[in-house]
């Protein structure tokens, strides 16, 4: 084979600077000259990686192009490029971006939640309508999300089983009582249905969970913060699906003591309530082994 002339161009993930180590797209050439893409992400969740070539000479992919797909943790296998001569040279120019999440993530409309509160104690709920297409961490998500009076020091629960894929429990803005913050102590899980919780204020250094654990729901994940905005103490929870589904605002429903299964009304109170059939819905069942069969009385 001649020269190949090759040019790599990387676009930085839409979820910004965090992101930019999280997915490493790379290819290996084998003996017969063809171009084996792959990715290894670093990510403890899914995300959509988009490859796109804007120079392919003398090259055949067997996908069509540009490329998107799910890439899990781990290594992924992505694309190959095939000479079509390989007498001749080949020219490559690619680059790619990545976002987290599912491409069709399955919404659950039905899936019944659990206050991240203590059992037993009551709180009061207030919905916060988000602004459309931001999915910072820290930040306003494009999903539900709900803000619950605590008190500093609260222990925090998993509303759903699932992975932690990110926090950050640094800051110590809340704590102090800062009027504003551009940033506030979260803990963000990756559930089974491509969506993520996430959950603040933090108390600084106050997670109990660390990257990469699954957590059941009902589960104690952190502590509640300090004074933040001059209300109070509150436990912020979101439920957000990147890169998004039609309907943004996805209407939660969760279970309360002496309510049941419903959704949160703007300043209603309520207790929290820890079912077992709620804690154990989403956990993964071992199938029982093979049924030894008695043997015959002698």
């Amino acid at each position: 084979m001649k020269n190949v002339f090759l040019i790599l161009t990387l676009l930085l993930a839409q979820s910004g600077l965090n992101a930019q180590k999280v997915v490493d797209v790379s290819y290996t050439l084998d003996n017969q000259g063809r171009y084996i893409f792959s990715a290894n992400s670093k990510a403890f969740c899914i995300y959509v990686l988009h490859l796109d070539f804007t120079t392919l000479d003398n090259l055949r992919c067997d996908h069509s192009l540009p490329y998107e797909a799910e890439v899990k943790p781990g290594l992924n296998k992505l694309l190959t490029l095939t000479p079509v001569d390989k007498t001749k040279d080949v020219k490559l120019n690619y680059r790619n971006s990545f976002r987290k999440g599912c491409l069709h993530p399955v919404v659950n409309l039905n899936f019944t939640y659990l206050l991240p509160t203590s059992p037993g104690l009551e709180t009061q709920a207030y919905r916060i309508l988000n602004a459309h297409g931001s999915s910072t961490p820290g930040g306003q998500d494009s999903g539900y999300s709900v803000r619950l009076r605590a008190r500093p020091g609260d222990t925090i629960y998993s509303a759903r089983r699932g992975v932690v894929s990110a926090m950050d429990v640094s800051n110590s803005e809340n704590d102090a009582g800062a009027s504003t913050t551009t940033n506030w102590n979260y803990i963000e899980i990756f559930h089974a249905d491509g969506s993520f919780g996430q959950y603040g204020f933090v108390k600084k250094d106050g997670a109990f969970v660390k990257p990469g654990q699954v957590v059941e729901a009902g589960a104690p994940i952190g502590l509640v913060g300090g004074d933040q905005y001059g209300r109070g103490a509150e436990i912020r929870f979101s439920v957000s699906y990147y890169p998004g589904v039609p309907n943004t605002d996805i209407p939660l429903q969760f279970w309360t003591k002496g309510n049941g299964k419903g959704q949160l009304k703007h300043g209603g109170f309520y207790t929290s309530e820890f079912p077992k059939n709620l804690i154990t819905a989403e956990t993964v069942q071992k199938h029982p082994g093979p049924v030894k069969k008695p043997k015959p009385a002698h």
